[in-house]
C-alpha cells in the first residue's frame, strides 16, 4: 500500500511531461519543406494512389494507410507528400485498457503534415525524413504545454542529467492548469478523482500545491543497459518554491520507513528515498535537491543526478537545447530501445530493423491554439520521443510481474 501511495505521487510528476507528449510528436530541422497553415489548393479528401505508395514506402507509417486513417493524401508536384490523418483513429486501439478510453477526447481530431524522404538507402527504409505538422487547436492534451516563450532557456533540469543518455527530452509545463478543476473536462473526471482521493489520504491540497510549485521546465533522460533490450530512466522538474513539495517526500519517505520495500537514506546532505519493486521491474527513486524534484528508477541513477549537479561541468546535451527557447516541447533520441518501442506500438515489419542515427523533434505554439510539429531523422518525428516506448516497457513488466 505505502509504496503504491508513492507510485501514484510519482506519477503526478510524470503526468505533465508524458500528457504533452501522447498527442504530439515533431522535429527539430530549421527549413522545413513547406509549412502547412492556409489549407492547400488541393480538394479535401481526395486520395492519390501514388502519394499512398509513398507513404507505405517508410515502414512506421505502412500500419496506417487504412481508410478511416488517411483522410487525404496528395503529391505536391515534387518529392513531399501532403497527408492528413485521423489522430483519434492511430490511438483508439492502443487505449483499449479500462479508465483510458475517454482519452482519445483529449487528442486532437486530425493532423495535416507535409513528409519529405529527403535520403534513401540503397536498399531497405528511407535514412532521412522531414516532416512538418499542423496540428489545429485546441488541444486539450496540450493544454498542459506553455505556449509563452521565455526570456532564456533554463538549464537547470539539463545540468542534473549525469552522463550520456541515449534520448532527452525537454519540456515547459504551465502548471497552474494542474489546479483547474475544469482541466481535461469529463476525459479526465476518473483522474481527478483518483487526485481527490490522494489528496484525502494525505490530508494535503496536491493539486493546487503542484500549480503554485513548479515552474515549468522539466527533462526526462532515457539510458540504455549494455543489451540495449532494456533502459532506466531520470526526470528532473524545475521548483518555483520547494518546502512543500520536500514535506510531502518526507512524509512519504517516513511512511516507507515501515516496509521491507524502502530504502531511505542522506546522499551528499539530500534526503532520499528508494523503492524497490516486488517484481523484476523497475523501482522508484525520489529527491528535491534544491530547486529540483528528481525522480529516478534506481538509487543509483538519482545519486548520479546528485553528483552532476554539483559537479558544475558543462553537458554537452545542453547545448542544442540552449539555443532554442521557442519550442514547449522537444526531443533528441539515438536510443534503439525507443526505436524498437516505437515500430512494435506501430506493427511495423520485423526487417528490415529500425534506422540507426539522431532523430530531433520539437513542438512550437502556431498562431492563437494551433500547435506546429516538425521532424528530422531516419523515422517519422514522433519516435524522437523515448517516453511512450519507456512507460509502455514499464506497464508491460508490471502486468507479467503482476506487481
Amino acid at each position: 500500500m505505502t509504496r503504491r501511495v508513492g507510485v501514484a505521487s510519482v506519477g503526478l510528476a510524470l503526468a505533465g511531461v508524458a500528457l504533452g507528449i501522447l498527442a504530439v510528436r515533431g522535429g527539430f530541422f530549421r527549413e522545413p519543406p513547406r509549412r502547412l497553415g492556409a489549407p492547400s489548393n488541393r480538394e479535401r479528401g481526395h486520395v492519390d494512389p501514388a502519394a499512398l505508395e509513398r507513404l507505405r514506402s517508410i515502414p512506421f507509417y505502412r500500419a496506417f494507410v487504412r481508410d478511416d486513417v488517411v483522410l487525404a493524401c496528395t503529391l505536391d508536384g515534387g518529392d513531399a507528400v501532403e497527408v492528413e490523418l485521423d489522430v483519434r483513429a492511430i490511438v483508439g486501439p492502443h487505449l483499449g485498457s479500462p479508465g483510458l478510453s475517454d482519452v482519445i477526447d483529449l487528442l486532437p481530431a486530425s493532423a495535416r503534415g507535409t513528409i519529405v524522404v529527403a535520403a534513401w538507402s540503397v536498399v531497405g527504409p528511407p535514412v532521412e525524413i522531414k516532416e512538418s505538422w499542423l496540428i489545429p487547436g485546441p488541444a486539450t492534451a496540450l493544454e498542459i504545454l506553455d505556449r509563452t516563450p521565455p526570456a532564456r532557456a533554463s538549464t537547470l533540469c539539463r545540468d542534473a542529467l549525469p552522463g550520456h543518455p541515449a534520448a532527452v527530452v525537454d519540456v515547459r509545463l504551465l502548471p497552474s492548469r494542474l489546479g483547474d478543476d475544469s482541466f481535461g473536462g469529463a476525459a479526465l473526471a476518473r483522474w481527478r478523482d483518483r487526485a481527490a482521493l490522494a489528496e484525502q489520504l494525505f490530508g494535503r491540497p496536491l493539486r493546487s500545491v503542484l500549480a503554485e510549485d513548479l515552474a515549468g521546465p522539466a527533462a526526462f533522460a532515457l539510458y540504455e543497459s549494455g543489451r540495449g533490450d532494456d533502459a532506466e530512466a531520470l526526470l528532473a522538474v524545475e521548483l518555483r518554491r520547494s518546502v512543500r513539495i520536500a514535506g510531502w517526500l518526507d512524509t512519504l519517505f517516513g511512511l516507507g520507513a515501515l516496509t521491507d520495500r524502502a530504502s531511505i537514506d542522506r546522499y551528499r546532505g539530500v534526503a532520499t528515498g528508494s523503492f524497490a519493486s516486488g517484481s523484476q521491474g523497475l523501482g522508484v527513486a525520489l529527491a528535491v535537491d534544491g530547486p529540483l524534484l528528481l525522480v529516478a528508477t534506481s538509487r543509483a541513477r538519482l545519486e548520479s543526478a546528485i553528483d552532476a549537479r554539483r559537479s558544475g561541468a558543462a553537458r554537452p546535451s545542453a547545448e542544442r537545447a540552449e539555443k532554442d527557447v521557442t519550442a514547449s516541447w522537444r526531443a533528441v533520441t539515438a536510443s534503439a530501445f525507443a526505436a524498437r518501442g516505437w515500430c512494435r506500438l506501430a506493427r511495423c515489419p520485423s526487417e528490415p530493423a529500425p534506422s540507426s542515427g539522431t532523430m530531433s523533434a520539437s513542438l512550437r505554439p502556431e498562431g492563437a491554439s494551433d500547435w506546429r510539429l516538425e521532424g528530422d531523422g531516419p523515422a517519422p518525428a514522433i519516435t524522437a520521443d523515448p517516453v511512450v516506448p519507456f512507460l509502455r516497457s514499464v506497464l508491460g513488466r508490471r502486468q507479467r510481474g503482476g506487481d
